[in-house]
């Protein structure tokens, strides 16, 4: 199978051979990113991209995103000179802009389109979200306060490839294929990272309606040394109930983010059915590793498509049990 090119189109131009490639994307970020790199004769120009200049990605002749120019580098030597582009998809003002706002009596839904449309960054909800009685951001990052309200109703905002964002569900579909050591996997890496794990997690809050503090707190009892985090609550109005399930979420999510699998597969895409897909985000698969025993299904939630002069075209995977994107409190 032929996997084609990495394409970037604008201004009705076209590039499409590069010496490296790398486009990445997270359900933990708001943007996808793109670097580019290529040496060419002469001195060279800065390919006509500017700051406002919107940027269509295609991999494999199948568009991925819509992105804007983060830097353009060219460095020149001798008789040649190399260039190298790096960028991110248009939620990237939602990360790098501080901004006020405040509402009150919406859903997180509501409050996401109110957001995006201001910035004019497309969104689609794709799930049923509760009302949030007040919302408030003063001079900051609308990413983080989007992020965190997401987080608290165990949904994920990502990126698409219209440049924009959907708020949905984890996936629960079946896995859209296997993978094995040995015949799928070409490298993996197993990953503890016990610095993502706390002994003590305390959320704090406060009722306005009540005029009263809030506070959950919950242990990891496999951290046996003083290590706590305290949170404030991501919203207003709920109880030490909803203090202590939120407590309990961020356990479970550290817990299952602390034990990941990355792992490298030839090429960008895989077989389904009588088609080829592009990997994606948010979609499972089966791993089977056996010499450590794996055989189990996992969430993506990184993917970067590469491309470079040793490997050829591979894909980067970051999987994890569905719970780290969760967090359901057992």
């Amino acid at each position: 199978m032929d996997d084609g090119l990495v394409e970037i189109r604008f201004d009705g131009i076209r590039y499409g051979w590069w010496k490296s490639a790398e486009v990445r994307a997270s359900v933990d970020d708001l943007c996808a990113s793109l670097r580019l790199a290529v040496t060419l004769p002469g001195t060279g120009k800065n390919l006509g991209i500017t700051a406002n200049t919107v940027i269509d990605v295609l991999i494999a002749g199948q568009p991925v995103y819509k992105m804007r120019l983060d830097s353009l580098t060219r460095s020149v030597s001798g008789d040649s000179h190399d260039i190298s582009i790096e960028g991110r998809t248009l939620a990237r003002e939602l990360i790098d802009s501080q901004y006020s706002k405040t509402l009150s009596g919406l859903t997180l839904g509501e409050i996401a389109k109110q957001l995006c449309a201001d910035f004019k960054v497309p969104l689609k909800v794709a799930a049923a979200t509760k009302e949030v009685p007040e919302f408030s951001m003063e001079c900051e990052s609308p990413a983080t306060s989007l992020i965190n309200a997401a987080r608290t109703a165990n949904l994920l905002l990502y990126p698409m490839p219209d440049g924009g964002l959907i708020l949905t569900e984890p996936t629960h579909a079946a896995p859209v294929t296997a993978l094995t050591y040995g015949k799928d996997i070409l490298d993996y890496e197993v990953v503890d990272e016990h610095s993502l794990r706390f002994s003590e997690y305390c959320v704090k809050g406060y009722d306005y309606e009540e005029n009263e503090a809030l506070s959950g707190k919950v242990r990891d009892k496999g951290i046996a040394h003083f290590r706590p985090m305290h949170l404030v609550a991501d919203k207003h109005g709920h109880g030490t109930g909803g203090c202590e399930r939120r407590a309990e979420l961020e356990r479970a999510r550290r817990l299952a983010r602390a034990h990941r699998i990355n792992l490298s597969v030839q090429g960008w895409r895989y077989p389904a059915g009588d088609s080829w897909r592009l990997w994606d985000i948010n979609t499972q698969v089966r791993v089977t590793i056996p010499p450590e025993g794996i055989n189990d299904v996992f969430l993506i939630g990184d993917r970067s498509f590469r491309l470079d002069d040793r490997g050829g075209r591979t894909t980067k995977l970051t999987v994890m049990k569905r719970d780290a994107f969760v967090g359901e409190a057992k």
